[in-house]
């Protein structure tokens, strides 16, 4: 399937809005075009405008020479959960208490105010507004 396909009608959902594209071309073997589902549209974008960003986005990639499966967005928020994540592997997070979710340190006991978890995840003056995970 050649890059940037995109399929909107016979296999997508008849009552909501969404389809495949195939953003990228298959190195080894085939590629699997990626489905999106568009939940809101605040901006009343034509069909084929949000498949053409949407393609676009796929080239952007920093970490990449050649165009990802998903727009890039998506691959760098997952990078910035994964850093906030090892920012934060010295708290435990306890939901035993029906979804109202603590924090604790090591020690256990009362966890940490939520300025000091806050704290932990921020980035650095320096790095704010830089993609030190890129």
């Amino acid at each position: 399937v050649p890059a940037g396909t995109v399929v909107d009608k016979d296999i997508t959902s008849p009552v909501n809005f969404d389809f495949y594209l195939n953003s990228h071309q298959g190195i080894q073997g085939t590629n699997k075009p990626a489905k999106y589902t568009v939940l809101v549209d605040e901006n009343k974008l034509p069909a084929d405008m949000l498949y053409t960003t949407t393609y676009h986005l796929c080239h952007v990639y920093a970490r990449c020479t050649r165009s990802v499966s998903i727009p890039a967005p998506v691959y760098y928020a997952r990078l910035a959960t994964e850093r906030a994540r090892e920012h934060l592997c010295k708290f435990t997070f306890d939901s035993s208490d029906g979804g109202n979710s603590t924090a604790s340190g090591g020690s256990g006991g009362i966890g940490p105010a939520m300025e000091e978890i806050l704290r932990e995840i921020s980035p650095h003056e320096q790095t704010k507004n830089k993609m030190y995970w890129g």
